[in-house]
């Protein structure tokens, strides 16, 4: 079948924590993507916690990236040319969409994957990243900081930030002892995957104790966060996914867990590039008609530049 006149599409999944953000606010950036690619843009407008809960949004995204794969000639749109992409939130609903579409056999595979400061666990919030954030920004403040990524995750998870929730969270004792310490957490998310340099920072003091945690709890929670559609590192199997372009920032939280993922891939043998940005910071991605960072720019020429030559 001839695919002549067809043209690259791309699915875009706003950033936000799943809890905040939308499409609308987005327009711009998918204008820019359309504008720069070529290409047919999706900007997907997913209901946002806390009344759409896990695995909502995902379905959502899930479902708008099959509907594409599977009538793209009705939009002009080359299937075997079609890439997701997003931002924070963003960036784990492109990781785990990825993930269903590679194991949907209806629909043909993604073409790439854009994966901008993702946000991809809720297992560890005292990363070297997370730790060095919280003394450059001080406690309670900066769009990523501690207390912020577990409201939304909770938010995600139940649908509510319930004090107690939050509390178990915010001290890493949500995890049971017996899976802080087995072999699959330490290869998986273990602070010994991530380069010396982050670990040697003065603000670095290391991960919390392994025996620290609520093993009860862990008991009644495993099922959702061992889940790779609300974990995606804890895939069994990720070769054959797309090709993934990876952007992690110096000013973020979310940092040491982009760099995992993105090593994740890559030992499966997926074609990956990892940019790392020292200078920016989590939302300097994010554009509007009316203001852009120099450093976001830069990560907009840098992901569109692959993005073209990939498409």
């Amino acid at each position: 079948m001839s695919t002549e006149g067809l043209v690259p599409g791309f699915i875009y999944f706003h950033g936000g924590g799943l809890a905040l953000g939308s499409a609308k606010l987005y327009d711009g950036m998918a204008r820019k993507i359309s504008s720069r690619l070529n290409a047919v843009v999706i900007n997907v407008d997913y209901d946002t916690t806390p009344k759409n809960k896990f695995p909502g949004p995902l379905n959502q995204c899930y479902a708008a990236t099959k509907w594409l794969l599977l009538h793209a000639r009705d939009y002009g749109v080359d299937f075997r040319r079609v890439a997701v992409g997003g931002d924070s939130a963003g960036g784990y609903l492109s990781a785990a969409v990825s993930q269903l579409i590679y194991d949907d056999e209806m629909v043909p595979n993604l073409k790439l994957q854009v994966l901008v400061y993702p946000w991809t666990q809720c297992f560890d919030f005292y990363f070297p990243s997370y730790q060095e954030y919280t003394k450059t920004f001080e406690i309670g403040k900066g769009f990523v900081c501690r207390e912020s990524m577990v409201m939304y995750c909770t938010l995600h998870a139940w649908g509510t930030a319930r004090p107690d929730l939050v509390q178990m969270l915010m001290e890493n004792r949500h995890i049971g002892p017996s899976f802080k310490k087995s072999t699959l957490y330490q290869e998986t998310l273990g602070h010994d995957l991530l380069p010396d340099a982050y670990r040697v920072s003065s603000s670095y003091e290391g991960p919390t104790p392994s025996d620290q945690g609520d093993e009860e709890f862990w008991q009644k929670i495993k099922t959702i966060f061992l889940d790779p559609r609300f974990t995606p590192h804890f895939r069994q199997n990720m070769t054959g996914l797309p090709t993934a372009y990876v952007v992690t920032a110096g000013f973020d939280s979310l940092r040491d867990e982009g760099y995992i993922y993105a090593q994740q891939l890559k030992k499966a043998g997926v074609d990956v590039t990892l940019v790392h940005y020292e200078k920016a910071w989590h939302g300097s991605h994010w554009s509007t008609p009316y203001s852009i960072f120099a450093i976001g720019e830069q990560i907009h020429d840098d992901f569109l530049e692959f993005a073209k030559e990939r498409l």
